[in-house]
C-alpha cells in the first residue's frame, strides 16, 4: 500500500487500546445514544455477541482470584480484568444507542475496571487482602447477573431478530441490567470515582449545539422533508443526553437536535441488491450530504464494505490535521449510492473551535525496519476525556501492518494499533 487515496483489506485490531473511542476503527469511540429505533446494519449485533464473550472472560478472571494466591499471578489476572473492562466499555456503549437504561452498566464496568488497575499496581509486591479479595468475588457475581440479563435480552437473536431491536423490546432484561450494576452493596476504594470514565460519561457536554438556536417539532418536520424528501411525521422526543425530535417516513426514522436542527441519527430499511457504486462514488456522495447537513470539512478515514451494505466514517479534517474525536458514521447502499444511514453523536459531543494543534518539527523515533507509507498529523482521545495531538504513522513491519501515534511535541510513543488482514473487507483510507 503506497500513497494516498488507494484502499487496504483490513480487520483492526487494537494493540494498545487508544480508549472506547479508537477501538472501533481508527479513532472510532464509542457514543452513548437515546432511545431510538433505528439501526446501522450488523453493528449492534456483532458488539453484544463480542460483549457476552467478554464478560463470561471477565467473571472467570475474577473467580480465578478467589483463589489465587502468588502476587505474579494476582497481578497478571487483574491486568486482565482492566483490559477486558476497557473492550466492555466500548461494546456497552454501541449497545446504549438503543435504551439509555442500560447506561449504568458502563459506569459500572469502568469501575470494575478502575479498582482491577489499581489492585494490580501493588498485587505482584503486597499480595491481596482478605477484604479486597471479597470485593472481588462480590464484582464476579455482578457480571455474572450482567451477562445473564444480556443473554436474556439477546435470545430473539437466534430466532432471526437482532439485538438492536430485543434490547428494546425486553424490558424485563433491562430491568435487570439496571438492578444488576445500580442495587449491588459492593463497597469501592474512594479513589475509583476519580479514574477514566468514572461518571463523566454521564456529563458530556454537546460542544456543537453550545449557542445553536432551538427549533420546533413543526421545523424539524419540515427539515426532515428538505433534506430526505418525502412527508416525515412526527414520533416523539427525547430528552436523554442530546435533547432531540424522534420523526418517521415509513421504514425511515429520523432523531434531529432541538439546539440547530441537526441530524444526529438517520436509518433507511431500504435493502440492496448488491454492488454497484465504486467506492470513490458512495465516498463522495456520503460526504456532499454531510455538507448539505452542515457538517463540513469532513474527510473519510476508514470503510467496510459488502454487497449489503457499506459503511464509511468521516472524521473533521483542519489545516492537514485528522480530528478523530469529530467523528460521523455513515451508511451507504453499494448499489444506488444512496445513504441509508448516519450516525453523528461523537461530532455533536467533541466539534468546536479549538486553539490550533502544535506540532513540533520532530523526528519520529520509528522502529528499524518500519516501512513507512504515510506520516500525518491528527487528534485523538484520551482516557481522561481530554485531547492530544500526535503524528500519525502507517506502515509496514516484519510482515504486519501498523499505525503508530507519537506525542506531536515530545515524540513519545502514545498508541499502537495493529493491522491484520483476515478476509474481513474492512478498507482503510489513507
Amino acid at each position: 500500500m503506497k500513497k494516498e487515496n488507494k484502499l487496504r483489506i483490513i480487520h483492526l485490531c487494537v494493540a494498545v487500546l487508544l480508549t472506547a473511542a479508537l477501538a472501533v476503527s481508527l479513532g472510532l469511540f464509542a457514543a452513548k445514544t437515546a432511545a431510538l429505533n433505528t439501526e446501522l446494519g450488523a453493528v449492534y449485533d456483532a458488539a453484544y455477541f463480542a460483549l457476552v464473550d467478554n464478560l463470561g472472560d471477565l467473571e472467570n478472571k475474577l473467580k480465578k482470584l478467589d483463589v489465587a494466591s502468588g502476587g505474579k499471578l494476582q497481578r497478571e489476572l487483574l491486568e486482565g480484568v482492566y483490559t477486558d473492562s476497557e473492550v466492555a466499555v466500548g461494546h456497552i456503549a454501541t449497545l446504549s444507542g438503543r435504551n439509555g437504561e442500560i447506561t449504568p452498566a458502563l459506569k459500572f464496568v469502568n469501575q470494575l475496571g478502575d479498582y482491577a488497575g489499581y489492585l494490580s499496581k501493588k498485587a505482584e509486591a503486597e499480595g491481596l487482602t482478605g477484604d479486597e479479595k471479597d470485593t472481588l468475588r462480590q464484582l464476579g457475581d455482578v457480571v455474572g447477573q450482567l451477562n445473564d440479563a444480556f443473554l436474556a435480552a439477546g435470545e430473539s437473536v437466534s430466532e432471526g431478530g437482532n439485538i438492536y431491536d430485543a434490547i428494546g423490546a425486553e424490558l424485563g432484561a433491562i430491568g435487570d441490567i439496571y438492578d444488576a450494576v445500580s442495587d449491588n452493596n459492593v463497597e469501592y476504594p474512594e479513589l475509583i470515582y476519580d479514574g477514566p470514565f468514572s461518571d463523566g460519561l454521564n456529563d458530556r457536554e454537546t460542544k456543537f449545539l453550545n449557542g445553536k438556536e432551538t427549533i420546533s417539532a413543526d421545523e424539524a418536520v419540515s427539515v426532515a422533508g428538505e433534506i430526505f424528501g418525502g412527508k416525515f411525521d412526527y414520533a416523539g422526543e427525547s430528552d436523554f443526553n442530546i435533547p432531540s425530535y424522534i420523526l418517521t417516513s415509513g421504514e425511515r426514522n429520523l432523531r434531529l437536535t432541538k439546539a440547530g436542527g441537526y441530524v444526529l441519527e438517520y436509518s433507511d430499511g431500504a435493502v440492496s441488491s448488491g454492488a454497484g457504486k465504486s467506492m470513490d462514488e458512495m465516498t463522495a456522495s456520503a460526504g456532499a450530504l454531510l455538507e448539505e447537513l452542515g457538517y463540513e470539512d469532513m474527510k473519510a478515514v476508514w470503510a467496510s464494505e459488502s454487497d449489503e451494505a457499506v459503511y464509511i466514517n468521516f472524521a473533521y479534517t483542519l489545516d492537514g490535521v485528522v480530528y478523530y474525536p469529530d467523528l460521523i458514521k455513515v451508511k451507504v447502499m453499494p448499489d444506488t449510492g444512496a445513504v441509508s444511514g448516519i450516525e453523528a453523536m461523537n461530532y455533536i459531543y467533541n466539534h468546536t473551535e479549538r486553539d490550533k494543534a502544535v506540532f513540533a518539527d520532530i523526528e519520529l523515533a520509528l522502529p528499524e525496519g518500519f516501512d513507512a507509507d504515510n506520516v500525518g498529523k491528527a487528534v485523538i482521545p484520551t482516557d481522561f476525556n481530554t485531547e492530544i495531538a500526535v503524528y500519525e504513522a502507517a506502515g509496514e513491519y516484519n510482515g504486519g501492518y501498523y499505525y503508530l501515534y507519537f506525542d506531536a511535541v515530545t515524540g513519545e510513543e502514545r498508541e499502537v494499533l495493529r493491522v491484520i488482514e483476515d478476509g474481513n473487507q474492512g478498507m482503510l483510507i489513507v
